[in-house]
């Protein structure tokens, strides 16, 4: 039976590229997804930059974590490979990881005042 938390995943690899959407289109950082605790946009030297640097990245990162979530449903409901569902997990595991490195690079090439 599939897993609820595949369904997390496809929700919140979708909320990643939403907000990389909206940081490109819009012009506003989505604060919950790519900035530190208590900080703000205000807190950003170069704003534009920051969001160009991000933009491809969380579209990209997101996409993976859509499709991980995707894949092991479908595994679920047909084959129940574990290979399958091991890849698909890796490769999630491996998504966050790069999203996480991504965003704290980026906030220590854009913040005003690293932390």
């Amino acid at each position: 039976m599939y897993s609820f938390i595949d369904f997390l995943c496809i929700i919140g690899g979708g909320y990643l590229v939403y907000a990389g959407i909206v940081m490109k289109t819009q012009g506003k950082i989505v604060n919950n997804v790519v900035m530190n605790k208590g900080a703000d946009e205000s807190a950003l030297r170069d704003k534009e930059g920051f969001i160009n640097y991000l933009y491809g990245k969380l579209i990209a990162v997101g996409a993976v974590v859509i499709l991980a979530g995707a894949v092991n449903i479908v595994n679920d409901m047909t084959s129940q490979s574990a290979i399958v569902s091991t890849i698909s997990s890796l490769s999630f595991f491996a998504a966050i990881v790069v999203y996480a490195i991504v965003v704290n690079k980026a906030l220590k090439k854009f913040l005003k005042y690293p932390r």
